[in-house]
Parts: C-alpha cells; sequence; structure tokens
C-alpha cells in the first residue's frame, strides 16, 4: 500500500470484495475480467491441476473433491477440506480467496498491495479471527486491523452522516452469519453499545431450505426417479438464482436439464416456485433471526423504540420476508446505504483502514468504538454450597468496550500442587456461572514442575487479561513467588495452525498460485460463454465462437497484449447478448 491508498476486504462466506479509499471516497475494485466487483467465496481445481478462484472455479466447485464454498463457516475450527487428492485447512482457502482480491487490486490499482484491513463477524470466536490472520498472511498480506462487519457498514454510514445524532441498528444478514449490532452516534462519535448474533445463521441457510424445497417438489412428481450426484451444484445454482428472483417476482419455474433418470430415460427438473411458498419454508430461519433482535436489544434494556434507524447490510436483508421481518420488530422500514446492502462493509473496511494509516484527518470528527460482542472467562475451583466445585469465573462480559485488559489474583488450591492448568471459556450470553454453561474454546496452557510452598500457604496466581481492537485475546497467568508464568494467547491447540503449519502452507500455496496464472484468470470467461453457446442455434455462435478461439490461442502463446484484447472483446460481447436477451 502507498500512502495514497488504503485498502479493506470483505471476506464473505458466500460473496468477497475489496474497496480501495483514496482521495477521500472509497469504491470496490471489480475483478479485471468479469468486472464485476464481487466475486464468488469458491475455490477449485480443474483437470490440470490449476487453482480456480471466484467466477472461475464455478464450473468445478461441484464436482466432487475438486471445489468448496462457504469456507469461513470453517474458520477456527481445525477442520479440513479436501480437493484431489491433498487437504486444506479453511485459513489456506481463504488466503486463496485473498491472494484473487489482492491480485485484482493490484492490477486495477497499479501498486503492491501488503497492508488491508479486513473485516470478521462480530460473532467470530478467538479461533476463528486468529485463523483469519493467518490466512491474510498466507495471502501476503499484513492485517493490519480486524473490524467487526456490522461496525464497518456503520462507519460507511458515519463517514457521510457526521452531524446524525440518533440510534440506531446495523441488521447485517449475509451468506453465514447474522450480526446485530446497537451503535449510538452523537457528534461524529460511532459508539458501540452491543452485538448479538448467529454464527451459523445466513443465506446458506435460506438456499438449502429452497434446495429441500425443489427436490421434494420434484419428488413427489417423480417419485421413482433417481437423482444424479452431478445434480446437486446445479440444483444449489437453481435455488440461488430462485431466491433472488422472488425477492421481485411472485413466482419463479426452475428447470434444471438432465436432473434425474427413471426407466434409463433423463427427466428434467421443471418446478414453479411461489413467493408465499418460498417464505413458509424459511419461516424457521425467520424466527431464528427474530429472537436474535431480542437477545440484542435485551442486552442494554433497549425498547424498539428508542431505535431512529436500522441499517440493511448484507445479500439476505434483499429478501421481502427478511425486511418484512424489520419491519415488524422496529416499526420502521430498514434502509440500505447509498454503496448498497453487498458492498457496505468492505467500503466501511477501507474507511478505517484510511483512519488508521492516517489519511482521514482527526478533525474530520470521525471517531469509532468496539465492543466484544461474547465474553471470556477461566475456570477456577470456588467454595459454594458448602463444597469447593468447578465455576466460570468471567474475564470480560459481553459487549464491554474494547480494548479492554484486567489483572485478577488468585491462589493455588494447596501450598505442594504441582501443576495448574489454565483454560479458555467464552461465554455468549454473560449468565454462565459454570463451565458447562459457556463454550470450551480448545484454548489451554499450564505451568508444570511447581515446588512446594515454604511457609505453607498456597503461592498467589496472578492472572493479566487483555482483549485487543482486532478482538484477539490474550491471557498471561503467572506466579510472582516462583517466576513461572504461561501464555495463552496464540499458544498451540487442533484449531489453530502451528507456526510451521503456516510456514509450510505457505510454500504449499505459492507453489499452487503460480501454475499458469493466466489460463486460472479467463477459465470462467471461457467457461460462461461456452455454456451460452450451448444454449443457442448453432448458426448464432459464430461471433462468440470465434472470439473465445481468439483467447484461447493468445492464452496458449503467453501474448499478454492479445490476451487482454480478446478477454475484453468477449466481455463486451457477452454483455450485449445478455441485455439483448433481457
Amino acid at each position: 500500500m502507498t500512502k495514497n491508498y488504503a485498502i479493506g476486504i470483505d471476506l464473505g462466506t458466500s460473496t468477497s470484495e475489496i474497496c480501495v479509499y483514496r482521495n477521500n471516497e472509497s469504491f470496490p475494485i471489480p475483478d479485471p475480467v468479469t468486472k464485476m466487483a464481487i466475486i464468488p467465496s469458491i475455490v477449485a481445481i480443474n483437470k490440470k491441476g490449476e487453482i480456480l478462484v471466484g467466477e472461475n472455479a464455478r464450473s468445478w466447485v461441484d464436482v466432487s473433491n475438486r471445489g468448496c464454498r462457504e469456507v469461513k463457516r470453517k474458520m477456527g475450527t481445525g477442520e479440513t477440506i479436501k480437493l484431489l487428492e491433498k487437504e486444506f485447512r479453511p485459513e489456506e482457502i481463504s488466503a486463496l480467496i485473498l491472494r484473487q482480491l489482492k491480485e485484482n487490486a493490484e492490477v486495477a490499482l497499479g501498486i503492491e498491495i501488503r497492508e488491508v484491513v479486513l473485516s470478521v463477524p462480530a460473532n467470530f470466536p478467538d479461533a476463528a479471527r486468529q485463523a483469519t490472520l493467518n490466512a491474510g498472511e498466507l495471502a501476503g498480506l499484513k492485517i493490519i486491523r480486524l473490524i467487526n462487519e456490522p461496525t464497518a457498514a456503520a462507519l460507511a454510514f458515519g463517514i457521510k452522516n457526521i452531524d446524525v445524532e440518533e440510534q440506531l441498528v446495523v441488521f447485517d444478514f449475509g451468506g453465514g452469519t447474522l450480526d446485530i449490532t446497537v451503535l449510538e452516534m452523537v457528534a461524529g462519535v460511532l459508539d458501540v453499545k452491543c452485538s448479538f448474533g448467529n454464527p451459523q445463521l445466513g443465506g446458506k441457510d435460506f438456499d438449502e431450505a429452497m434446495m429441500t424445497f425443489i427436490k421434494r417438489k420434484f419428488q413427489t412428481e417423480n417419485p421413482q426417479a433417481e437423482i444424479s450426484q452431478k445434480a446437486h451444484g446445479a440444483l444449489k445454482e437453481a435455488a440461488e438464482k430462485a431466491k433472488k428472483v422472488l425477492s421481485t417476482q411472485q413466482s419463479y419455474d426452475v428447470r434444471i436439464p438432465y436432473f434425474a433418470a427413471s426407466h434409463g430415460e433423463f427427466i428434467d427438473l421443471e418446478v414453479e416456485v411461489t413467493q408465499q411458498e418460498f417464505e413458509q419454508v424459511i419461516a424457521p430461519l425467520l424466527e431464528k433471526a427474530r429472537d436474535c433482535i431480542h437477545q440484542a436489544l435485551n442486552a442494554k434494556n433497549l425498547h424498539p423504540s428508542t431505535i431512529n434507524r436500522v441499517l440493511l447490510v448484507g445479500g439476505t436483508t434483499y429478501i421481502p420476508a427478511v425486511r418484512e421481518l424489520i419491519v415488524e420488530m422496529f416499526g420502521k422500514q430498514g434502509k440500505a446505504l447509498d454503496v448498497g446492502a453487498d458492498l457496505a462493509v468492505g467500503v466501511g473496511a477501507s474507511i478505517h483502514a484510511a483512519l488508521a494509516k492516517g489519511f482521514i484527518p482527526e478533525d474530520s470528527g470521525v471517531i469509532l468504538t468496539d465492543v466484544a460482542p461474547f465474553g471470556l472467562g477461566i475456570e477456577v475451583v470456588s467454595y459454594v454450597g458448602g463444597q469447593y466445585m468447578l465455576t466460570y469465573e468471567p474475564l470480560i462480559q459481553p459487549n464491554t468496550t474494547i480494548p479492554y485488559s484486567t489483572l485478577k489474583t488468585y491462589t493455588l488450591l494447596k501450598a505442594d500442587q504441582k501443576r495448574l492448568e489454565v483454560r479458555l471459556y467464552q461465554d455468549n450470553t454473560g449468565r454462565a456461572k459454570l463451565p458447562n454453561e459457556a463454550i470450551d474454546t480448545g484454548i489451554e496452557a499450564e505451568i508444570t514442575d511447581i515446588p512446594p510452598a515454604v511457609d505453607g500457604i498456597p503461592y498467589a496466581v496472578q492472572v493479566e487479561f487483555s482483549y485487543d481492537i482486532n478482538g484477539i485475546a490474550k491471557l498471561k497467568a503467572t506466579i510472582p513467588n516462583i517466576n513461572k508464568s504461561v501464555e495463552l494467547s496464540y499458544g498451540f491447540s487442533a484449531k489453530r495452525m502451528a507456526s510451521k503449519d503456516i510456514a509450510d502452507a505457505a510454500s504449499r500455496l505459492k507453489e499452487l498460485w503460480k501454475q499458469n496464472a493466466k489460463a486460472r484468470q479467463y477459465e470462467g470467461l471461457i467457461n460462461k460463454a461456452e455454456r451460452y453457446m450451448a444454449g443457442i442455434p448453432p448458426q448464432e455462435r459464430s461471433p462468440l465462437s470465434d472470439i473465445v478461439m481468439e483467447l484461447k490461442k493468445a492464452l496458449m502463446n503467453d501474448n499478454i497484449q492479445e490476451i487482454q484484447k480478446a478477454g475484453d472483446r468477449l466481455v463486451d460481447l457477452l454483455f450485449d447478448l445478455e441485455n439483448n436477451m433481457e
């Protein structure tokens, strides 16, 4: 990054984008080939063994063991994704998406991108945040700040509305998560009061509900049909399109050729879905969203009438039933930002990058605060009801303003205790009293070989805890008398990548990325053109076919100028053809 640019990235579950702040404005950077500002968060490997990212990966993403979607939900879990015969961690897949965004921006701006602000869901746990930082490192980026997604969206609004004084809610319903954040704006200060959400509720779940419904309708009409394995990818694409169309239309005809087979003959899927049917299908998901709104308001004992404005963020907020839910709960319509619900987070992240780099003058009046959306604590032995038992000891409560730090002192149980274990728990409600009422983060450490206390009095244990502006927790437990301590911040656990893992992954991804970069960049465009040609009469294919062959020849000869020229012609021709069909 140079002194003239500040970069923000929204790494989303379904889609991602990269935005730049320069000349007092923030705007998204389009993919140089597709010209789209938003890229699908998908990764695949084609028959040549080349890594494909975004739109280029669409033809391969649903082929068994060749692609993956929605990896964001696996961040911080330690799960792996199998592509061909190799296992990849979620951080590695996310790094490939980040790398593609990085290259898109470098092509558009003509500079090397290094320092960025990256957004994460407000309710992302510590392990997922650390995994996101690791993904940035693997992509060759320095993450100067993590910003919570609803806070970023609020910043995109606040930068243009400095004089507004009101209490507002950011309703951030994306592809994988729902975050509801309450902020107060006074004299340019964006003060986050509380945040609550569901990290397992998003547009992905609406897609799956639609897929199940379409499939069930088809099977009712064709009970003997056997659905092909390859049909799953086509069904997901069709379900996503149906969801979007039903946001503006009352019904939609879903058609998928060769969807199933019966008695040796192929059967096309042809199902009509109405908006009313879709709303019935997603009713349980809307109920979960309703519960999140209650939880967010109750966190600060707020009534809906105290909310002056509801900002809509994320693609799921385009669904009419979701907007009706907002009216029902708050008594007012939600409003999308000028930049659009899909781009608000990325734009806000770039503005935050500009603030962090000092590109926005201090006298602009923009001041941002944020909170920890969940509590963190440890387990301790307490004397309760006449007996000793393990209890949950909070170190930070949900919705505490960050950065935050505290120092607490405890004692060992016995003077001859030889070992101390420290384990970190997460409390989403602020009401946990016992360890089993909180979530075990899997982060733990221990002090061993503790010598007996000479005076027979158990040693004191000091616990230093901090929660930084990126939402990363650090904990240090010390026994001062013997000068022994242990830290939990980046300690090894099954959910985290060790330093050697990161180094090995970086080397592996570098080699993958180098393979035929030009072909990888344009493969999605060629696939799109060939799919289009398959749907038109042969006599009409000639202009499109000629340009596709021209682009393939340029790629084979590695002629950069001819590649760019043919690629631009193909993009423009597809654009014109699609416009003529509408």
